[in-house]
């Protein structure tokens, strides 16, 4: 028995007509009392800061101050792309193909400036997409090759300005795209040579070359890396989305998070075969070794300063000793540009470069993620992304639908028992073994497995997360429209309920950004809910109530594309379980869901049965007791 203070029993109604009046009172609170007294606060505030302005334009020290703060500022200041490349002294180089177009500065030679052609940095298609910036720039990212060696050796590096040999367009060649060669003279004994070859897709082929006209041997170690300022403009940080370096190393692969190494150091490996790169949610760029058998040193490291970090992944190859009159070369490679899984596959088919497709994060249910992603990318080429994405959940749905049959008949079965299991326990609450036997012997006389409706299930949740994976990263929904309001099925629905979709002229808070599509979702979901049974537990009840509500503001904030989808599910699993009821002639309604109630009628049914077992009970009594009245007097005959 509870005591009256148990807090346990105060009806669920009661607390929430507590927590309303609280936000009621608190809300009161602040419009009368608490925010006219910040109004006056600020108010004064502002004429303070009036009356020192006023007072520091007439005091040279001052205006002399304001200055140099301004100069500092402005040095200080992040520059954009072209404030950058506006600045520089030395040419650049322009090129471009197919799905690339970028420059690269005679300066240093790093390829520094790389767009996306057909991506665009927002959905109204202005400015292209990019991937690399130059150094100084907001989220400057680059690749750079050269030599490194331990020897008094003059090495070109950032401030070495090259000569440019060539810079053509190759035409009528199904390998190369563009070809650029540029040279360095130390003006030491050696000469520098360095070719970039693209392709048509996103792969750079990068060969060094080094020939010794001097009259001593030489030691030196080509390299490639990647540079990196801060974490990329769109990261999302989000646990289900793999974002950051990447590396598959003598047939390990491996995806550490940007903070997996302490600021100021370095992850080292020695003597190892594979790449390294970091990807980014639908672009990647990474660095590959021309020889994918050669051995070398690969580095992640993390420096700079907690608000200002820089990542850098780089590739050492070998020594390369140059003796004079000879010449050396050495060949890496750079995919730079969008996670395209058909570019990837191919790359690992004609250049031998093993799971460069694992750069788009296929997760854990990576068997099922990777023929999803294969299926929605064709139908999304086929129908278009948005209807791609209602046909391949129409196909998944089919799929299962015995597997949810099967579950579904099971979770009903086992509905109607809920009352003679309930009996059962009160029956055995101290005898656990015999409940368990008892529980048995029941489902073996209903034929109801309990198992049957909890497997199906168990299987359905890594298609879900395999989809939900897929939706996520497929770079076919970035920037595409929907019918109607939705124009980037990436990102999430723009209107709002709280200013009736656009209708009123307010902005609300982003918090407050429930869309159309959210609120389609929660309506299918509550009507889903009216298709289940219910629970028998008040608790499960209220919870089960609140669900809608309660997925509508979380999913309001994801990509669209994720909600339409789970919309248009749950449309399906209503028809999938008003075909499964009807079938087990349950009254159903499409527009008002289950007519019956199964804990009521599983109720009435053990009522039923157990008012057929008593005259059964009753006629064997008499017939027992008649027996044992037929067997005295046929005793007390034998005795007479």
């Amino acid at each position: 028995m509870r005591r009256p203070d148990d807090p346990n029993s105060v009806p669920p109604g009661n607390i929430i007509t507590a927590v309303v009046f609280s936000l009621v009172i608190l809300t009161g609170f602040y419009f009368l009392f608490e925010k006219p007294r910040m109004e006056a606060a600020r108010a004064k505030y502002a004429a303070e800061q009036e009356m020192k302005a006023a007072a520091a334009k007439s005091d040279p020290a001052q205006i002399a101050k304001k200055a140099a703060e301004e100069a500092a500022a402005e040095a200080a200041r992040i520059k954009t792309r072209d404030e950058v490349m506006a600045q520089e002294i030395a040419p650049r180089l322009s090129f471009e193909t197919e799905h690339l177009k970028g420059s690269i500065s005679l300066k240093g030679a790093r390829l520094d400036d790389l767009m996306l052609l057909g991506h665009y940095k927002t959905v109204a298609k202005k400015n292209l997409a990019s991937l690399f910036a130059p150094e100084g720039a907001e989220h400057s990212y680059f690749a750079q090759f050269g030599w490194v060696s331990h020897e008094a050796v003059s090495l070109p590096d950032e401030q070495t300005v090259w000569r440019l040999e060539e810079n053509t367009a190759v035409k009528n060649d199904p390998a190369v795209a563009r070809r650029i060669v540029l040279s360095w003279d130390n003006g030491a004994g050696l000469l520098f040579r360095k070719t970039v070859t693209i392709d048509h897709d996103y792969m750079f082929h990068i060969t060094q070359m080094v020939q010794n006209y001097g009259e001593e041997q030489v030691s030196l170690y080509p390299y490639g890396a990647l540079t990196r300022a801060g974490k990329p403009v769109d990261y999302m940080g989000f646990f289900i989305l793999h974002e950051g370096p990447l590396q598959w190393l003598d047939g390990d692969f491996e995806s550490p998070d940007y903070d997996s190494v302490e600021l100021g150091k370095a992850e080292t490996h020695e003597r190892v075969k594979g790449w390294i790169g970091f990807t980014d949610k639908y672009w990647f760029a990474g660095l590959i070794p021309g020889d994918m058998e050669s051995m070398n040193t690969v580095r992640y490291v993390r420096s700079g300063t907690e608000k200002a970090e820089e990542y850098q992944t780089d590739i050492t190859a070998a020594e390369r000793r140059v003796a004079p009159g000879a010449t050396v070369s050495h060949e890496m490679r750079l995919y730079a540009g969008v996670k395209h899984q058909a570019a990837l596959r191919k790359y690992e088919a004609e250049l031998g470069i093993k799971n460069l497709e694992l750069a788009i994060d296929f997760g854990i249910f990576w068997f099922l993620t990777k023929p999803l992603f294969m299926l929605l990318t064709w139908l999304g080429n086929s129908f278009g992304i948005g209807i791609g994405i209602l046909v391949l959940t129409v196909i998944l749905k089919l799929l299962t639908f015995p597997l949810t049959s099967r579950a579904f008949t099971s979770m009903t079965k086992t509905a109607i028992l809920a009352p003679q299991m309930k009996e059962l326990k009160e029956k055995y609450a101290h005898d656990r073994e015999k409940l368990q036997t008892a529980f048995l012997e029941l489902y073996q006389k209903e034929g109801v497995n309990p198992l049957s409706g909890c497997w199906p299930m168990m299987v359905q949740i890594p298609i879900f997360f395999s989809l939900y994976k897929v939706i996520l990263t497929n770079v076919m929904l970035r920037h595409e429209p929907f019918w109607g309001w939705i124009s980037d099925l990436s990102a999430p629905d723009p209107t709002s309920v709280f200013n009736l979709f656009g209708l009123i002229p307010f902005d609300p808070p982003q918090i407050l950004m429930i869309g159309a599509w959210p609120c389609l979702m929660g309506f299918t979901m509550f009507w889903l809910n009216q298709m289940s049974p219910k629970p028998t537990d008040p608790t499960q009840k209220l919870l089960k109530s609140y669900f809608p509500y309660l997925f509508t503001i979380m999913l309001a904030h994801f990509a669209s594309g994720l909600v339409i989808y789970w919309a248009w599910s749950n449309v399906l699993t209503v028809m999938q379980q008003y075909v499964i009821l009807r079938r087990l002639n349950v009254p159903i309604s499409l527009i008002r869901g289950r007519l019956d109630d199964p804990q009521e009628d599983a109720q009435k049914e053990l009522e039923r049965r157990r008012a057929e077992d008593e005259p059964a009970e009753n006629a064997e009594e008499e017939t027992s007791s008649s027996g044992k009245k037929a067997k005295k007097s046929a005793k007390s005959k034998k005795k007479k």
